[in-house]
């Protein structure tokens, strides 16, 4: 980490003072003192220089090095659908004949390493931006690539299904010196809000979704009923605890949600 410019000029006076055949003036003003923070300046620049480079090496070395999860993923972004994967004898490779971007149809990644198994989830996204999973061949070929890439001995699971539901019965107690129609209105952005400040496969917490709600402007307390989780694969809901694990690594609000505006006279009765 570079150093100030203060340490390194202090460093610098340290040193020419305990030199005892050089006779310096002590005067604050000095010529000298001007040349220490010229020179300290100049070794700050090469520090941050080498900060900034140290930075870009480790994350290219993470990115790269085979068999790390950051591997995996920059390989998942790299699959180009519809393409051959060949085989470089000289290198021992695989490669793309071409570098095609628009068939790079992976945009969002997350992966799981448990002993020998790694559980990709993976999505693409519709030309409005939304996360969609692929389709059947999608999936399949992309199962296909990663079962080229990876490396010997390592089982993998790949997902890519729709969105999971999140279903909410919500009791907001607000301000009536403010239109409720406006209170249920801030509600439904800050749950918006709250859904798009998750990244994907994140966790879903119970108590950091009420206080999303209890930010909204107009709301001064809330009583959480209910909130559960449906995966794709899941019959039912499931009661969400403290937290719940996404199965798709993304989802949206079942449509049967219900939020139930109550005054403060209705929290005293």
């Amino acid at each position: 980490m570079a150093r100030t410019i203060n340490e390194i000029q202090n460093e610098i006076i340290t040193s020419l003072n305990g030199k005892k055949d050089i006779s310096l003036s002590t005067s604050k003003v000095a010529e000298w003192r001007l040349w220490t923070y010229i020179i300290a300046v100049a070794i700050h620049s090469f520090e941050l220089i080498l900060d900034v480079f140290k930075s870009e090496i480790d994350t290219l070395t993470n990115k790269i090095t085979p068999g790390t999860v950051r591997w995996y993923a920059e390989m998942c972004y790299r699959f180009q659908n519809g393409h051959e994967l060949l085989f470089d004898e000289n290198t021992a490779m695989l490669y793309y004949q071409t570098n095609d971007p628009d068939a790079q149809i992976i945009k969002v990644v997350a992966i799981r390493e448990n002993k020998n198994m790694l559980t990709i989830k993976a999505a693409k996204k519709n030309s409005s931006g939304k996360i969609v999973p692929l389709d059947v061949d999608e999936k399949y070929n992309f199962a296909s690539y990663i079962d080229a890439v990876k490396f010997a001995g390592v089982d993998t699971n790949v997902i890519s299904t729709s969105e999971d539901k999140l279903r909410y019965n919500i009791e907001v107690f607000f301000e009536t010196s403010i239109p409720s129609t406006l209170v249920n209105e801030n509600v439904v952005k800050a749950l918006d809000a709250f859904k798009s400040s998750l990244g994907f496969d994140s966790m879903i917490y119970k108590q950091r979704f009420i206080d999303a709600v209890m930010g909204a402007q107009g709301v001064i307390t809330c009583n959480l009923i209910s909130l559960e989780r449906k995966g794709a694969t899941d019959t039912n809901f499931i009661q969400v605890g403290i937290f719940s694990e996404l199965e798709s690594g993304y989802f949206e609000y079942s449509d049967d949600s219900i939020i139930t505006l109550k005054t403060l006279k209705d929290l005293e009765t």
